[in-house]
């Protein structure tokens, strides 16, 4: 019985004070700007014309998936232009001229521990005999910073009887390949 009536107590309380805060000042008929009512215990400030604020109802964490990300700097801007050695400089015979070499830095940086790779694409006729190597490291570890990693390539046997002498031409595609280091 005493909690049914401290609730019935409560309620007209809340009544009272609602009414008090949403009615006209009794002795003036005019809205007051400065009246407040307490709404789930937080305070309320209202005035006329009346306006609603708004409340913290529910605070909704979020996460995010990190994926895995690898980025190559400026590889747009990077170029392999191979210039005529001598066969030796790159382990090769007299019967394997003419041959060539070139090697390009890339700067490399990820969130994990990366293995690098090379693929090779040939466009043209021109090179007979290639290879693509790094000079130095292929793995990449995870980091802010840049790592640079050198990009070679090898070719011999190249066939100069079907091109024009004093041209750049585009001989093959070096595709640098990532996968985790395990």
């Amino acid at each position: 019985m005493l909690k049914r009536t401290l609730i019935v107590i409560a309620v007209v309380a809340l009544m009272a004070t609602s009414a008090q805060a949403l009615g006209p000042d009794p002795h003036t008929g005019t809205f007051d700007k400065g009246q407040s009512i307490k709404v789930n215990i937080q305070e309320m400030d209202i005035g006329w014309p009346f306006e609603y604020k708004a409340l913290d109802l529910c605070v909704i964490p979020v996460y995010m998936h990190v994926g895995y990300f690898v980025q190559v700097k400026e590889c747009h801007k990077r170029k392999i232009k191979l210039v005529q050695v001598e066969c030796g400089d790159i382990g090769k015979g007299g019967g394997d001229w003419p041959c060539y070499k070139d090697c390009e830095d890339v700067q490399v940086r990820s969130n994990f521990e990366v293995k690098l790779g090379l693929k090779k694409e040939k466009v043209g006729g021109i090179i007979d005999k290639w290879d693509a190597y790094f000079s130095g490291d292929d793995v990449v570890a995870p980091s802010e910073s840049w790592k640079t990693v050198t990009v070679c390539v090898n070719a011999w046997k190249a066939k100069l009887l079907k091109t024009t002498p004093g041209t750049e031409i585009e001989v093959g595609k070096v595709i640098l390949t990532v996968k985790p280091n395990v």
